[in-house]
């Protein structure tokens, strides 16, 4: 029950995400100009480096707080969150000192691509930023302390309600002409209030409280043990995420308007991540439990497949849509200046949508102390990005540095992780991809046929039109998921929530 709740309101939460950033996005970028939003952009992926810094200790503590749960071993669980507390305060401070430095050379590393009224600009954000940072990641052990305990109602009900205040908020303050330094001003403030609230009921209502006596040094070596190989793969997901931006930024001329219309792209492309990770987030402590009461690997494959085919039914509907109506989308929403986003979004979902599906194979690798490997091999498949985008944005900085991106998903996040999976929980690749797109697939291809066929009678670039067309489109895949596509027991999962009598056998 817990974690259906937990899916349910992770999706409310990205519904509320994506909302708040198809409203707000546009009058942002009306309100900044492209240059501005472009700084703005910028700054938030050199701030998402900053995060970097949690080292994997985050994921760990809803590992180990679940494994101590499931084993009823309320010691080791009050010296791990000692453990943790001392090493979040030590990195809140860290945190600090590297956004200084970050601050103060940001003139020397962009000069070539901003102008120094931009530059400036760059260095208040980034130091504004720099202290949200600090804050969330001096007391992330909270938020995950809570998602470890299956307490989804508070952490995602808090976090629903503090995007409607901001939505609020940041409209106000746009409206009042505060620019990008007021939007940063009020996630730090934002920011504050949930961490507090969280802290509180970790101490207060689930009444857990560090213990700081009788360390066990084997516990410390297991958690950095197990967080130094997850430290590995954050790195080399936030390089895929941001480094295109900071090349971008660095070695372009005249970057800021480039810089916008890639922010638009990519920031598409994160919701549509969000949308698939939404699913998984909830899932680590289930999956622990599971590995914990030593299920066998067929087990766990079958887990594997039933989750990534729900996730794909939603994800490749998304991109069905967007591939035939995004690029008048990206228009209706962020201007015709940032149409290019269009080609950026559709090349980065592309290769999402498949990773995503298999999210939840990493958190069994997470689970199973499995994942050495994941992190080497994905980590160097991200320098093969970073040195094809230096080399492909000289020929075309936008699309070059795209499909730089691309390729270092496909080869790093796709196939590698097929080998792995295939190693080391015995993955059957070739059933794998045959069972996840059996049905789906030519579900969406009548869908997308049928979306072209729309486009040709009806292109006038208006809301109540793309709505239409969007609508007919979805109607079509839904009919034919219905028709070949949902197997026994997605249909009676189906039926169920729809509360039709053919779905009340489970």
């Amino acid at each position: 029950m817990n974690r259906k709740k937990g899916v349910v309101l992770s999706y409310a939460l990205m519904i509320f995400e994506v909302f708040n950033t198809l409203l707000l996005t546009p009058i942002i970028i009306k309100t900044l100009g492209q240059a501005e939003y472009g700084v703005y952009k910028l700054t938030l992926a050199i701030n998402g480096y900053l995060l970097l810094l949690d080292l994997g200790i985050g994921n760990a503590t809803i590992k180990f707080i679940s494994k101590y749960r499931v084993n009823n071993d309320s010691e080791n669980e009050r010296k791990f969150l000692g453990i943790i507390t001392v090493y979040y305060i030590i990195i809140g401070i860290i945190t600090f000192l590297i956004g200084l430095i970050i601050t103060f050379s940001f003139p020397y590393v962009f000069s070539k691509g901003l102008s120094s009224e931009e530059i400036r600009l760059g260095q208040t954000l980034i130091f504004i930023t720099m202290i949200t940072s600090t804050i969330s990641l001096g007391t992330s052990q909270y938020g995950n302390i809570i998602l470890a305990y299956e307490k989804f109602t508070v952490s995602k009900l808090s976090q629903i309600i503090m995007i409607i205040i901001r939505i609020i908020v940041s409209y106000i303050s746009l409206k009042l002409n505060f620019g990008s330094i007021g939007l940063v001003l009020i996630n730090l403030v934002m920011t504050l209030i949930i961490r507090i609230y969280f802290i509180f009921y970790v101490l207060l209502k689930i009444k857990l409280k560090p213990l700081f006596k009788h360390i066990n040094k084997s516990q410390i070596k297991e958690i950095v043990f197990y967080s130094s190989w997850i430290l590995l793969q954050m790195v080399a997901t936030q390089l895929n995420a941001s480094v295109d931006q900071i090349l971008i930024g660095a070695l372009v001329s005249s970057s800021a308007v480039i810089l916008a219309i890639y922010g638009v792209g990519s920031q598409v492309n994160q919701y549509f991540k969000s949308i698939g990770s939404a699913f998984t987030g909830v899932l680590m402590p289930g999956v622990v439990k599971l590995v914990e009461k030593k299920s066998n690997n067929i087990a766990i494959c079958n887990e594997m497949t039933r989750i990534g085919r729900y996730i794909l039914m939603v994800l490749i509907l998304i991109w069905g849509v967007f591939l035939v109506e995004g690029n008048e989308f990206i228009v209706l929403w962020a201007g015709k200046a940032n149409s290019d986003a269009y080609i950026v979004s559709v090349i980065l979902m592309s290769a999402e949508m498949i990773v995503l599906t298999k999210s939840i194979g990493t958190q069994i690798l997470w689970a199973m102390n499995e994942h050495k490997e994941q992190a080497i091999l994905k980590f160097v498949i991200v320098l093969l990005n970073i040195i094809l985008t230096i080399y492909l944005i000289k020929w075309n900085p936008l699309l070059g540095a795209t499909i730089g991106t691309f390729i270092s998903i496909l080869l790093g996040d796709i196939i590698v992780m097929d080998i792995l999976f295939h190693k080391k929980i015995g993955l059957k690749i070739k059933k794998y991809y045959q069972n996840l797109f059996k049905g789906i697939l030519p579900a969406i291809i009548i869908s997308i046929i049928i979306g072209i066929v729309i486009n040709i009678y009806i292109i006038n670039y208006s809301l109540i039109g793309f709505a239409i067309k969007s609508s007919l489109m979805i109607m079509v895949y839904f009919i034919g998921m219905v028709t070949f596509g949902f197997n026994d027991d997605e249909k009676k999962l189906i039926y169920s929530m729809l509360h039709i009598k053919g779905g009340k056998n489970k």
